[in-house]
């Protein structure tokens, strides 16, 4: 085939003969093939190129007209639609082909992306095919970028700054050189998604993500998950530079945000780590500026912290202590213990089921050592609902009908259906509603008043009773009294351990035995130790008592006989 001939005349079909060549056959047919094909001499003087091959590589109509080698074209400037330099990519195809290998490439060439496949054709021919590949490399590129950019915002993502830190923390150290991670969040992100909807606080989150965008310069932001946002601060003037950025997020982020057509009051807490001073290694660095923000948020929100070894050390182990309770229940490691309570003449009338936890390493757990932090990351509300079962389980197998008393935390009115729950449990369990009594604190009504009050009067129509722990304590407890029927007040240890050394304490414990008997208000004292305790109550005529004196919170077999299980105490005994 002549080399002159055109692309366009070669598809002609003959009009003066009833047959075709099979040479025009094959030109016809090559010129329909999905992929670009081309047979060059070895000086890359065309030979044949198909339509596709004319059309991937921007070959002009008159091309064949004239011919000139690739290289010839490339440098007359004809490949102008290339992305990268002709000259360069025809000067390794002709390496490869002088040392005998197929050579391969991916090309860009206007907005398309192609993959060529070179080859030799006995000693004087050079095979070329091209296929158009920018379908695939455009689906790859968005696997890679979805694998290292936050879907939501478009930021990088907890992989991107791994690799973004590692890469910094390596030429820092090769500098000797210092830089700062930041590690920040929005102050009550959880209250916009639980008032607003999860659609606001993910529109809250482009917003933000937007506004970080245009404070950091020529810093480095990721989005961890969540309303975690982390900054690498890359000037080694630190940790001045790490402040100027800090206040710029502020700046930035702080006040009123219009979003989703609501009005949202946004701010951030903001914790600094410095390499190398306060870690060595990433790991280390970035468990310091997050120790750092939990002590921002722990000091009021809104403010920033820089790492301080021994306050954020403390805080560190809250926080694994936190992260480890969330296995306790599933890996069976809470328990409970039960206390007796009783009249003043000694008969018991119940137990409080009191929570512990046998934690691995640290022993035996009392719960101000970690009911705290599972109300604050919301857990208490899963432990809580084990609490209610196990306790309702354990009673209704009691022989003797006393009652059993749980404690309930704030955090459990505003998360679920409580009453639905109770409900549940005690169908459940076969316990009888009147043998269930639940335990709050004020902090229940102080946190949405109206919420809880229609929440209780739905326990109490089960049949629960509802008692006030901790009365005498709180600033509203007489207007509480007023607006809810409590069944017992429990009058707080403070004022028990205080019976004969204070005459005003005296004065109050009578007084609000006096208002209990007004009300015909149970009023069980709690922290009942000693008997001169004892003999004050049972003369002023108090309900009910709870204390080490009648008897310390310990495993149900240590009461087995109270609660009608004579058999097993016996056991017990021996066993012992």
């Amino acid at each position: 085939m002549k080399p002159e001939r055109r692309a366009s005349e070669r598809r002609t079909a003959p009009t003066r003969r009833d047959e075709i060549t099979r040479e025009e056959a094959l030109a016809l047919a090559l010129d329909n093939l999905p992929i670009g094909v081309g047979l060059f001499h070895m000086d890359a003087l065309p030979v044949f190129m198909n339509r596709r091959f004319m059309d991937m590589f921007g070959v002009p109509d008159g091309y064949l007209a004239s011919p000139l080698t690739f290289m010839q074209a490339a440098e007359g400037g004809h490949l102008e639609n290339w992305r990268q330099d002709p000259a360069e990519y025809f000067r390794r195809l002709t390496e490869a082909l002088r040392q005998g290998r197929d050579y391969e490439a991916e090309l860009g060439i206007g907005e398309r992306v192609y993959y060529a496949h070179n080859r030799l054709i006995g000693e004087r021919h050079l095979l070329a095919t091209i296929v158009d590949i920018t379908e695939r490399v455009q689906a790859e590129r968005r696997v890679a970028h979805l694998a290292h950019h936050d879907p939501l915002t478009d930021l990088p993502n907890r992989a991107a700054f791994a690799e973004k830190l590692a890469g910094v923390m390596e030429e820092a150290r090769a500098r000797g050189q210092k830089f700062a991670v930041l590690s920040a969040d929005l102050d009550r992100f959880k209250d916009v998604n639980d008032i607003f909807g999860h659609g606001v606080g993910d529109a809250l989150l482009r917003e933000v993500a937007h506004r970080f965008r245009r404070s950091i310069g020529d810093n480095f932001l990721a989005r961890l998950g969540g309303d975690e946002f982390t900054f690498i601060s890359l000037d080694a003037n630190q940790p001045e530079a790490a402040g100027v950025l800090a206040r710029r997020l502020f700046a930035s982020a702080s006040g009123e945000v219009e979003c989703a057509g609501h009005t949202l009051m946004v701010g951030l807490s903001i914790g600094i780590a410095i390499f190398p001073d306060d870690g060595a290694d990433a790991a280390t660095l970035l468990n310091n500026a997050d120790a750092a923000l939990y002590r921002a948020k722990s000091d009021g929100r809104g403010v920033i912290r820089s790492f301080a070894p021994q306050t954020d050390q403390r805080i560190r182990e809250q926080r694994l202590l936190q992260q480890e309770l969330r296995l306790a229940v599933p890996r069976g490691e809470l328990a409970l213990h039960y206390q007796p309570q009783s009249r003043v003449d000694g008969e018991f009338t119940g137990f409080e089921a009191l929570l512990r936890w046998q934690h691995p390493t640290r022993g035996l757990l009392m719960p101000d050592q970690f009911i705290a932090l599972a109300e604050e990351n919301g857990l208490i509300v899963e432990i809580g609902e084990w609490v209610l079962r196990e306790a309702a389980r354990e009673a209704a197998g009691w022989a003797r009908p006393l009652v059993v008393s749980v404690n309930l935390s704030p955090v459990q009115f505003r998360h679920g259906d409580l009453p639905a729950l109770i409900h549940a449990i005690l169908i459940e369990t076969g316990l009888p509603a009147s043998r269930l009594e639940v335990e709050i604190t004020e902090g229940v009504l102080v946190d949405d008043f109206a919420r809880a009050i229609a929440v209780l009067r739905r326990i109490k129509a089960l049949g629960v009773h509802v008692a006030m722990d901790d009365f005498g304590i709180g600033y509203s407890s007489l207007s509480y009294l007023q607006a809810f029927p409590f069944d017992t007040l429990k009058i707080d240890r403070s004022f028990i351990a205080r019976l004969g050394s204070e005459s005003h304490t005296d004065e109050i414990v009578r007084a609000v035995i006096g208002l209990g008997r007004g009300l015909r208000l149970p009023i069980v004292a709690e922290g009942v130790e000693t008997p001169e305790q004892l003999a004050f109550l049972a003369g002023e005529h108090c309900a009910g008592i709870q204390g080490y004196l009648i008897g310390r919170p310990r495993p149900i077999a240590d009461y087995a006989e109270a609660v009608g299980r004579p058999h097993a105490a016996r056991r017990r005994r021996a066993a012992g």
